[in-house]
């Protein structure tokens, strides 16, 4: 039995999509070994079985990392299947690649989706049985259901935090912020000590303004379902609604001009790095930041995190909770069983706590657990209830296209002096209009 790993680039026909992506792969051939002894039940058990070649897309480096070593030990198990691995630069790259690809009906066999777009691409993806295994294990596939339809099974749970440094909170005599009104006075205080950057931001990219611009929203207005349901309204986005609420909140914290001397100057990477060097007090980012930090520093012994204070005094504060990298299915792939087969491997104990441990992540799948001390020590002392991200319907999906809303840009150009309320008033006439063209009651 031969096993083999290659890595090629994959370029697009059309040159205004271009990307990489990585490639890894393993096959069997038969060895003159008992096929019975070595084959799965669901696979054919004679030397005439057909080779399988499965592709999977994704765009998160640290999955594809763990994936990639795990290549060999699924083929060991599930002879004559081959697994290529295509790792896109980014989401929006790989959405782009995927949407050019569902139009020619060239989708791979599986595909990683964070749950807002799924919406895009569910009218080419399988339903999983509801009753089947692998989904009534998964803790957060029927509450993503869409029209009563799973379209997606979700591979991890994580939390959004702010990640600080003891040795600075401790050194400024800092206690951990347990309201926005604290969490902002905690910050001036760091600003007026003179020595580091309150927060770390790097917002040149863009998208590291989430925690703020997309996600508090939600939590102010205390709705899960906020997207979809700001789709049955004509003017969401104005003053009492969780849109303006927590803009006027964030809008506070931004005139504070306590995230360095050009937040959009400075990249994620810069601002990680500025963080981790010491040089400012907190970062905001998701549990996705933990093996980053730990790959930079060696160790967490000053690390610490809570979560965003987004609530007032005497209200309970609310935890991000993301269900995320739903694995799908192509329904028109021609190796539909052999998709199924590997994303149930995938699910086993010893492999999916595996990845747990590799990623840092929250289990999706009852009976396993991430055992991490530090997360343990963070569920010990946070009273924080756990929130869930929902992504919008469809409703809403169109509603986005049709006026162009984009949360982080929206937090960029508050970063950059524009006034929030203004922005809002804007995207309340385009929004009105759009669900009038659109029909949408």
């Amino acid at each position: 039995m031969k096993f083999f790993k290659k890595t090629k680039l994959l370029s697009l026909l059309l040159a205004t999509s271009l990307m990489i992506a990585v490639f890894s792969g393993c096959s069997t051939s038969n060895d003159g070994t008992d096929p019975k002894s070595s084959s799965p039940a669901s696979m054919p058990n004679s030397s005439e079985a057909v080779p399988t070649t499965i592709t999977y897309a994704l765009a998160d480096p640290q999955d594809n990392k763990y994936w990639d070593s795990q290549l060999e030990n699924f083929c060991k198990e599930y002879k004559n299947y081959t697994v290529d691995i295509e790792c896109f630069g980014g989401t929006d790259d790989m959405m782009k690649n995927l949407k050019i690809r569902q139009s020619a009906d060239q989708l791979p066999d599986i595909i990683q989706l964070k749950p807002d777009f799924i919406n895009d691409l569910k009218d080419s993806l399988m339903v999983w049985d509801a009753s089947d295994e692998t989904v009534t294990k998964n803790s957060f596939a029927k509450r993503f259901e869409q029209d009563g339809k799973i379209y997606g099974l979700p591979l991890r749970s994580f939390n959004e935090f702010v990640y600080y440094k003891k040795s600075i909170f401790k050194e400024l005599k800092l206690e951990i912020p347990q309201t926005w009104e604290q969490f902002i006075k905690v910050c001036t205080t760091i600003k007026e000590s003179g020595k580091y950057t309150p927060i770390a931001m790097g917002a040149k990219d863009v998208w590291p303004v989430y925690p703020f611009n997309e996600f508090m929203p939600h939590l102010v207005a205390n709705d899960e379902k906020i997207l979809s349901n700001i789709a049955k309204q004509d003017e969401p986005f104005s003053k009492g609604g969780g849109f303006y609420d927590a803009y006027s909140m964030i809008n506070d914290l931004y005139s504070a001009d306590v995230m360095g001397p050009d937040p959009l100057g400075v990249g994620c990477d810069q601002s990680q790095q500025v963080f981790e060097s010491n040089q400012a007090a907190m970062i905001v980012l998701g549990q996705w930041y933990l093996p980053n930090y730990i790959a930079h520093v060696g160790n967490t012994d000053d690390l610490g995190f809570f979560s965003l204070p987004v609530v007032k005094e005497g209200e309970k504060n609310r935890v991000m909770t993301m269900a995320d990298n739903f694995l799908t299915i192509n329904k028109n792939s021609k190796n539909l069983d052999a998709a199924k087969e590997f994303i149930t491997w995938s699910f086993s104990n010893d492999v999916y706590k595996g990845y747990l441990e590799a990623t840092m992540n929250n289990s999706t799948v009852e009976g396993v657990t991430n055992d991490n001390p530090l997360f343990k020590e963070y569920r010990e002392n946070s009273n924080a209830e756990s929130f869930l991200f929902y992504p919008g319907n469809s409703d809403y999906s169109d509603l986005v296209n049709q006026t162009k809303l984009d949360t982080k840009s929206i937090g960029q150009r508050m970063l950059s002096g524009e006034k929030y309320d203004s922005m809002l008033k804007d995207l309340n006439n385009k929004w009105k209009t759009a669900r009038k063209d659109l029909g949408i009651k």
